[in-house]
């Protein structure tokens, strides 16, 4: 954040502390508290009393709101939703954490987060990455394969094509995180927990071997080649690159696969239509429909920075997310409330500290039991 963006932020926190903000004002930090650690820098002018009181305020300022939300014009629809609850875990969690009436949340053994787990099968072989050291680990013709640090696989090939392709499959099972593959061609692929991807060991000229994202999510960093475009395919769906970094989810337990462009172009081919995707544009798949819609970038990608991001998401979708991270299984007690919720959280805590700040609005309760997570919904 530039110095003179923070100072005026500085201005507006001390206005807001002073309870001399305008309604206008308010609504502005509203904003921010929804994404308070997604805009690096906003929390550094202030000091811990500051951060403590701000919390607190705004807290009680969001959900007022809210409850009030059929009597305002909202400024920002997902602030003044009817039918929404609004979490934060990040600059505040600390505060939040010693608020009376904490949540009862029942855990007889607690469930940490992803590992480095992943699995590559390559030239007959089956390696456990997890349980290999980092260096070269597989070899097959020209083409070399190398671990590192930081859960990457890096594949560097000679110069001669090999007359019949070869392909690697990499697994990154529920409970694992993210892993990334670089190409033989420099393209990266970064891989969220509970997927499986098929490629090429090295690429013919004309790039004519495809990628098969078998289920799961991925984040392509394509090196473009207008003569040889990069072809990924999915259950019904051929999507080809036009310069590009883009993300594609399709995960066999969500309702519908959807590819997100972060930027350059992508083309989408399904159920005999095309669509071209523009930056900021999001196409969601379906067995029926193909559509084009506006997509939200922040909240697509945050899996990749190590972040869960809920915007507007019942609690169903959520427990989805969370099952795959954790490892979990999820049982339903009874009818599974239609609320919303609104997040920011950080995959780096035990499943019990997320569950405990979904529990704060009172509208669901958990039961941890082992690996079965049991979700009430509360009326």
């Amino acid at each position: 954040m530039s110095a003179k963006n923070n100072r005026e932020f500085q201005k507006l926190v001390d206005k807001y502390l002073d309870g001399a903000a305008t309604p206008e004002e308010q609504a502005v930090l509203d904003h921010y508290y929804l994404l308070f650690r997604d805009e690096p820098g906003y929390s550094e002018s202030l000091n811990e009393k500051q951060l403590a009181i701000l919390e607190a305020r705004m807290e009680r300022h969001l959900f007022d709101r809210i409850k009030q939300s059929d009597k305002i014009k909202p400024l920002w629809p997902r602030i003044a939703a009817a039918a929404s609850v609004l979490l934060v875990m990040g600059i505040g969690a600390h505060y939040l954490s010693k608020q009376k009436d904490q949540p009862q949340i029942t855990v007889t053994h607690d469930v940490a987060p992803g590992t480095a787990v992943a699995i590559l099968k390559t030239g007959g072989r089956t390696i456990q990455l997890d349980h290999t050291a980092n260096g070269l680990i597989a070899q097959q013709n020209q083409t070399s394969i190398t671990k590192t640090a930081g859960e990457k696989l890096a594949y560097t090939t000679g110069t001669n094509e090999a007359s019949t392709p070869v392909y690697d499959t990499i697994m990154v099972p529920a409970g694992g995180r993210p892993y990334q593959v670089v190409l033989s061609d420099g393209s990266k692929i970064t891989l969220n927990t509970a997927t499986t991807l098929r490629y090429p060991q090295t690429f013919s000229k004309n790039r004519k071997e495809e990628i098969e994202l078998i289920s799961g999510e991925i984040y392509a960093e394509v090196v473009h080649k207008n003569a040889a475009p990069l072809k990924i395919k999915t259950t019904g769906q051929m999507i080809t690159d036009i310069g590009t970094s883009f993300n594609i989810s399709a995960y066999a337990d969500e309702p519908d696969a959807r590819t997100t462009l972060i930027e350059g172009a992508v083309k989408i081919n399904a159920l005999g239509k095309e669509i071209l995707l523009s930056p900021g544009r999001q196409a969601i798949y379906t067995a029926h429909h193909l559509k084009d819609t506006a997509a939200d970038i922040i909240q697509t990608t945050a899996w990749k920075n190590g972040l869960f991001r809920f915007n507007g998401e019942r609690v169903d979708v959520i427990m989805r997310q969370l099952s795959r991270w954790y490892n979990i299984e999820v049982k339903y007690d009874g009818k599974i409330t239609n609320e919303v919720f609104y997040a920011r959280l950080t995959r780096n805590r035990n499943i019990s500290e997320v569950l405990k700040m979904l529990e704060r609005t009172k509208k669901v309760q958990f039961k941890v039991e082992g690996r079965r997570v049991t979700v009430s919904s509360k009326s």
